[in-house]
């Protein structure tokens, strides 16, 4: 199959973010404290959150529009620029709360402090109205609906069963980016995405990172939530897919990782625009394996080129 992601369309709604990086070098401690003094010597601002699954999908060359929230604030027009600079289109409700952002201080090669803005977003009835409205007036024009949960008050249970509704309504596909303890809101979605870590939060208890316990656990959420099927990804042992069908397990592809923050962005943007692609479940699987295997070799919220992906799949592009 010829590795072509031109003609896929994804619509992303969810919990959008600013990474931002101050890397410096450490000579001294304060005279002011026993901290160490840090000179910036170079800053970075990256998409984080939903903004990364947006990002990966416009780096594979699909097409993607990005809903969510953000604050009337510098941080968020850096985001704006940052995602209209990546050719990802945005539908941005502009709220009184300050943008979510996470910046994180690096002094040398080790990470001194984050600070965080914003952990809540604080939006009213009338809020989640009019980012409903956007996202009813463009979904016919897209192939599948992602919904990325990072529980930060965006996906609530009203707000998240009313898209997936929708979506069926429209016979889109959904999938979705799980966060927190509450996957009633997911009822009605194709597939959900959660690491092992998220699935014992949900069901209850530790959960082993092996095939048969992830199959008994997957399954007792399946049935619970009301969910066609589980893509559970579980770091060094590859990912499995849980479903009404015989499980399938596929090793890691990745022999080295430097970095697993953004991976599960990595593997639910390449999930979606392959799908979106005519892939079977299986290729798709396979696909966003591979994808994940790549930018987990990279530092930070990271995506990947369709041509990085081609070669890591061994496959030319034609």
């Amino acid at each position: 199959m010829e590795m072509n992601f031109s003609n896929s369309k994804i619509l992303i709604v969810g919990d959008v973010m600013l990474d931002k990086y101050y890397f410096g070098r450490i000579d001294r401690i304060s005279p002011e404290a026993p901290v160490p003094i840090v000179n910036i010597t170079k800053e970075e601002s990256r998409l984080g959150g939903a903004a990364n699954v947006a990002n990966n999908i416009a780096s594979l060359g699909g097409e993607v529009l990005l809903c969510g929230a953000i604050g009337r604030d510098l941080f968020g027009r850096e985001l704006k620029l940052i995602s209209k600079q990546r050719n990802i289109k945005t539908a941005f409700l502009q709220i009184n709360t300050p943008t979510t952002t996470k910046a994180r201080i690096i002094g040398g090669k080790q990470q001194i402090v984050r600070v965080d803005y914003s952990d809540k977003l604080e939006l009213k009835s009338d809020d989640f109205k009019v980012l409903k409205e956007l996202v009813y007036s463009h979904l016919p024009e897209y192939d599948i609906l992602i919904i990325s949960d990072y529980a930060k008050g965006l996906i609530t249970e009203t707000f998240c069963t009313q898209l997936i509704r929708h979506a069926q309504k429209e016979g889109k596909r959904i999938i979705i980016d799980p966060k927190g303890k509450e996957w009633e809101k997911y009822s009605g979605a194709d597939i959900v995405t959660p690491n092992v870590s998220e699935l014992s939060d949900i069901v209850g208890y530790t959960v082993p990172n092996t095939d048969r316990a992830i199959e008994k656990a997957g399954r007792e959420i399946l049935e619970k939530n009301n969910l066609t099927s589980l893509l559970v990804t579980r770091s060094e042992k590859g990912m499995s897919l849980i479903s009404s069908m015989p499980p399938i397990h596929i090793p890691t592809f990745s022999q080295e990782v430097f970095d697993v923050s953004g991976a599960g962005d990595t593997v639910v943007a390449t999930l979606g625009i392959c799908l979106a692609a005519g892939y079977n479940m299986t290729d798709a699987m396979k696909t966003a394996n591979i994808a994940a295997g790549v930018v987990v070799k990279k530092i930070g919220t990271a995506t990947l080129s369709i041509e990085e992906l081609a070669q890591n799949m061994g496959k030319d592009l034609k």
